[in-house]
């Protein structure tokens, strides 16, 4: 810990530095600004600033634990389920082990068990959410961006046979007995699958 600067570093398995408005730097620069940098094996973040961790797991957050409502059943449910499964992973800031943002680091780094376990995690969640079919296909890929880039590739309404599909159910959907309501969110959900 270096005393008297205004920053501290520790390094208890990975560095962290933290400069706070209150603690002048040594050329008592007003116009420092905080610097927060994370590491998994430092435990001295207050709860707000672990949160924003990607590697923070809540004690809620196991193998078993369905994040959406929906089993992704294929492409007839594929953009609901990649919207409900996308706020849930924002909502625990898991987003990055997804789309690649935050990639596997190397096996040297503080960081890589921590990475495996999120991992790991994420891929357990996604296979909870999925039918069976679907889970027995994607069950050997080692990394959860693999595994939605497939999921991607599979399921996205730009196939042209599946877009096909949706635009004859375009066709063919009347009101019927249901109310405006319920006609027009059947539309748009259609609609939103080939826009």
């Amino acid at each position: 810990m270096a005393c008297g600067g205004g920053t501290q570093t520790r390094n208890g398995g990975g560095s962290q530095t933290r400069t706070t408005p209150s603690q002048k730097t040594s050329t008592d620069d007003p116009t420092s600004t905080d610097t927060i940098l994370f590491s998994v094996l430092d435990n001295t973040h207050i709860s707000h600033d672990k949160a924003r961790n990607p590697y923070f797991l809540a004690h809620s957050d196991h193998p078993g634990v369905c994040l959406v409502p929906k089993i992704l059943t294929g492409g007839e449910n594929y953009s609901s389920w990649k919207r409900s499964m996308m706020i849930s992973l924002l909502a625990k800031n898991k987003v990055k082990f997804v789309n690649g943002k935050l990639p596997q680091p190397d096996p040297g780094d503080d960081d890589y068990d921590a990475w495996f376990q999120c991992n790991s995690m994420v891929i357990s969640w996604i296979l909870h959410v999925v039918s069976t079919e679907i889970a027995n296909s994607i069950m050997y890929l080692d990394d959860v961006v693999a595994i939605w880039s497939e999921l991607h590739d599979w399921f996205h309404q730009n196939n042209g046979p599946r877009v096909f599909e949706v635009k004859c159910s375009m066709q063919v959907l009347t009101q019927g007995c249901n109310n405006v309501q319920t006609y027009f969110t059947r539309l748009k959900a259609l609609w939103d699958l080939v826009k």
